[in-house]
């Protein structure tokens, strides 16, 4: 077989297990940011304690959210969307069941994380970092209301 048919097949060879690498690589990083995102609420009952919850929350995606808050009010305490890829921004949300009980999650994104078919991007492993660090820890660091 000649030089450049043997170093063509080769390249093929590495290329493809370099994409199931990747790919297998992908779909780890994927269920660890859905384990993050699972931890990532917190209950309450009362209003004052919820309270307590919701303002810690708003410390919480100041922290880690590069960008400033853009909207915060009863239910939702959102931050902007970074002009730059690569970069994590957080949003929470506080809703009431019809049993009094209140949740309050964390969620974040982040621009430029996946391509336009949903497959990584270039920024993903950056990205799902950021964004798995502050879901993970959410729950430990709000707590629960005093």
């Amino acid at each position: 077989m000649k030089t450049w048919l043997r170093l063509a097949i080769a390249a093929a060879v590495l290329a493809g297990c370099s994409t199931e690498s990747q790919l297998s690589a992908f779909r780890d990083t994927e269920t660890q940011l859905q384990e993050a995102r699972e931890h990532a609420w917190v209950t309450c009952i009362s209003r004052s304690a919820c309270d307590q919850v919701w303002n810690r929350t708003r410390l919480y995606v100041q922290l880690y959210s590069r960008t400033p808050i853009s909207r915060l009010d009863e239910s939702v305490i959102e931050t902007r969307t970074p002009l730059e890829s690569g970069i994590a921004y957080f949003w929470a949300d506080r809703r009431t069941d019809e049993n009094g009980t209140t949740t309050i999650r964390l969620k974040g994104m982040c621009r430029g994380m996946y391509a336009s078919d949903g497959e990584p991007a270039w920024t993903y492993a950056g990205c799902a970092a950021q964004i798995r660090r502050a879901e993970i820890n959410f729950r430990e660091v709000v707590g629960e209301p005093e």
